[in-house]
């Protein structure tokens, strides 16, 4: 901050500390500050005026500001102490800055030196900001960085005012005129040191954020390397033997749209790993159930999400991504949340899915030498006579026929594939073949009825 241009006008600024300070204005009662014994001023005060000439309010913050220099370190050290009793943060001996002592020392001195050479502004204003860079890549909070920043000016003004009172060179209450611009140039600098704190956080988040990302893909890959394990748990801040499950969730086009933000639930943490039309979600779960993490996944229009069962432990993510990947290929449509535990047969299906079209086709070619109205129909009538557990009334009530024309289908059907359906593995092949047929399609089990012919035939 620029002051006045008359000769003896003072730079504004009480800084320091090992935070940040503004100047929160004299305390009453502060103790003076002088200097030890044997200390020696830095520079010679100036003649003190006679009794009758009223020393200028400059006059005597600029004798303070001397007289403080001249303390040195126990100046300083002074105000280092006071940090650390008004602010909790740094009265921690695991969580305040360990150059608490060395960075009071050095802002104290500068803002000093810079009080009676203004030409010295630029190198208060060089310090705040370098201290706001360093607070921030040491990932120390802002708020309790500018509190002691606050509280170290607040300290220094303190300082000064007890310099005059103690050397009796006037009324401290003229110090009021200069004041106001002390004030205004420790607003300034607060203002400097939380913008340059703020443009490194940012960075240094956004080098976190890449870093966990990384660390979750590699881990969500094949890299159950222990070491790797230990290393990245406490890089995602997870428990290397946690309970975990992971969600997969797919956008379909052309309308589908993955989620911007991870499900927030209670007791639970989950990560996400983007990538294209697929996000990856990493639960643990701690002692939550599995229900709750399936209840908060909202698989809307265009989206299909698939749910791993349970896993113990960082190593098993592979595994589980695989599970998730599987039971998100077993959903029919779009709005589906799949668990993996409840379709088994289905990931059974999917997994092999060719063998899966192979029974299919061996089980259901025969209906494709019917008539495609005829076929459609019998289909239709087995699927829905599954869905109901096998009850030909309930099939019938949902199809809005009578009981003996299910039955009369079922019965043609058994006599066009040579299955019976009271037979336990018959119904099994059924089972699992029409199930095949919904999650492949047609055109996946038909795909191999020229080759099926070939061997027939040959």
């Amino acid at each position: 901050m620029h002051t006045s241009s008359v000769r003896g006008a003072v730079r504004p600024r009480v800084t320091t500390a090992g935070t940040a300070t503004t100047t929160a204005g004299p305390r009453p009662g502060a103790a003076a500050v002088g200097p030890p014994p044997g200390a020696t001023a830095v520079g010679s005060p100036p003649t003190l005026p006679e009794p009758a000439d009223e020393p200028s309010p400059h006059q005597l913050f600029d004798h303070a500001c001397r007289r403080l220099l001249g303390c040195g370190r126990a100046f300083s050290d002074t105000v280092a102490d006071q940090i650390r009793t008004e602010v909790p943060y740094y009265a921690d001996p695991v969580l305040a800055p360990p150059d608490l002592p060395q960075s009071v020392y050095k802002g104290v001195r500068i803002t000093l030196e810079a009080a009676l050479d203004p030409d010295r502004i630029m190198d208060v204003e060089r310090y705040t900001r370098e201290l706001g860079i360093r607070r921030a890549e040491e990932n120390r909070p802002l708020d309790e960085v500018l509190h002691a920043f606050r509280v170290a000016g607040s300290e220094v003004w303190s300082g000064i005012i007890g310099a005059v009172e103690r050397d009796g060179l006037g009324d401290q209450r003229h110090l009021v005129r200069v004041a106001e611009l002390v004030w205004k140039s420790n607003d300034r600098d607060c203002v400097l040191l939380a913008d340059a704190y703020r443009q490194v956080a940012k960075g240094v988040a956004s080098r976190h954020t890449e870093r966990v990302r990384l660390i979750l893909a590699a881990v969500l890959e094949s890299r159950n390397d222990p070491a790797f394990i230990r290393d990245a748990a406490s890089i995602l801040n997870l428990p290397p033997d946690g309970r975990f499950a992971v969600a997969e969730i797919r956008a379909t086009p052309p309308f589908g749209r993955t989620p911007d933000a991870v499900p927030e639930i209670r007791g639970m943490r989950v990560l996400r790993h983007t990538g294209g039309r697929r996000d990856v979600l990493v639960a643990h779960l701690g002692d939550r159930p599995l229900d709750a993490l399936v209840s908060a996944l909202d698989a809307g229009p265009g989206m299909r999400i698939g749910v791993s069962p349970v896993v113990q432990g960082l190593e098993n993510l592979p595994r589980a991504r695989d599970m998730a990947g599987l039971a998100l290929r077993t959903c029919r449509g779009d709005g589906e949340v799949a668990r993996l535990d409840a379709r088994l047969p289905d990931g059974l299906l999917i997994s092999r899915p060719d063998l899966s079209a192979e029974l299919a086709l061996r089980v259901l070619r025969p209906l494709y030498d019917l008539e495609p109205a005829d076929r459609e129909t019998l289909i239709d009538t087995l699927g829905v006579w599954i869905e109901k557990g096998g009850s030909a009334v309930q099939a019938a009530r949902h199809m809005l026929c009578h009981r003996n024309t299910v039955l009369n289908r079922l019965r043609r059907f058994e006599q066009i594939t040579g299955l019976e359906l009271s037979r336990p593995r018959d119904l099994v092949r059924l089972t699992l073949a029409f199930d095949a047929l919904q999650l492949l399609g047609p055109a996946a089990v038909l795909g191999g009825a020229d080759a099926w012919d070939r061997d027939v035939d040959g």
